[in-house]
């Protein structure tokens, strides 16, 4: 077999690849129509939802882009995945909402004040519809896929079809109250729930924005360990020392809460599989005894110095 030719995709990658095309191909004509009926209903809830759409296009754009940087030519690149990548769209999308929100409350208040002549509130229920069938079908087939995938990028469009499913149903059945209100005669009040669900829309896009900004900005900044908890990784390692022969390279960092630990140990030639997976254990728990959240990798190696291995080449190279 040639070494350019490419691996076949794993069940689960290319479902994913399937799932993020379905979401962005389908979420374009939403936005347009969505765009397009808020305009001639004037109704600001139906423009929030376009404004929503607007930011989550940005998204799934980089989404898009992401899974063919994963998967490229049938190949797997990235198998781990884009995780900076996503995590830098959702500062994006945190940074768009929360300007956009703020304007979309600043707005429904001014509704609330000065009511607009009219709201055709059957045009408005256009988009409502099949933003609802496509919420309820991705949020389906998202988890379904869960069960065969751990990636955060299917656990996030998991969740997001999810609340968009019991937003879309809320909203739908908000406006339908409207219309029949609008058509009994009672068109004050149902110029009232209008701004009502753009102001309660506004405020979860003000929340998401800033949990997103917060959460992704602190992933993306990597710190080195303080000193004393790496203190305390050495004397978790002089507790174990009979276990092993010598200490090779230790790579730490801070990211986010989560604190990140990969260490290489030269261990003994005798020990077994079973001895080294009890080890790591040991060593795990002790680490989840000083820090809460702990990403941790023991890394063996031959029971050999680096300076005898290096001798042992250079012999073998004469």
């Amino acid at each position: 077999m040639s070494n350019h030719e490419p691996r076949n995709l794993g069940e689960p990658l290319s479902q994913l690849k399937k799932l993020v095309d379905i979401a962005f191909y389908t979420l374009i004509p939403l936005l347009i129509l969505c765009t397009v009926t808020g305009i001639l209903s004037n109704s600001i809830t139906i423009l929030a939802i376009a404004f929503t759409y607007g930011l989550s296009f940005i998204v799934q754009l980089f989404a898009f882009k992401s899974i063919r940087t994963i998967v490229k030519s049938n190949t797997m690149q990235f198998p781990y995945g884009t995780g900076k990548l996503e995590n830098f769209s959702a500062i994006v999308y945190g940074c768009l909402a929360i300007p956009a929100s703020v304007f979309i409350i600043y707005s429904s208040v001014l509704r609330f004040i000065t009511p607009p002549a009219s709201i055709l509130f059957g045009i408005a229920q256009i988009p409502l519809i099949p933003s609802l069938v496509r919420s309820i079908l991705m949020f389906r087939k998202s988890r379904q896929l869960m069960k065969a995938s751990e990636s955060p990028m299917v656990h996030s469009y998991y969740v997001n079809f999810k609340v968009s499913s019991l937003l879309d149903t809320g909203v739908l059945i908000s406006m339908g109250v409207a219309f029949a209100l609008a058509v009994s005669g009672h068109a004050h009040i149902a110029y009232l729930i209008d701004p009502a669900i753009s102001s309660f829309l506004a405020v979860y896009m003000l929340f998401c924005g800033v949990s997103l900004t917060i959460g992704n900005f602190r992933v993306l900044i990597d710190l080195p360990l303080p000193e004393d908890d790496q203190l305390r990784i050495m004397r978790i390692l002089a507790q174990e020392y009979s276990s092993y022969e010598n200490i090779g390279n230790i790579y730490t960092r801070f990211s986010g809460r989560t604190r990140f630990i990969e260490l290489e140990l030269y261990l003994k030639g005798d020990l077994s599989l079973e001895q080294i997976m009890n080890l790591r254990q040991r060593i795990e728990n002790r680490l989840r005894q000083h820090f809460r959240d702990v990403r941790f990798a023991l890394i063996p190696l031959s029971e050999k110095s680096p300076f005898e291995a290096v001798a042992c080449g250079d012999e073998n190279e004469k």
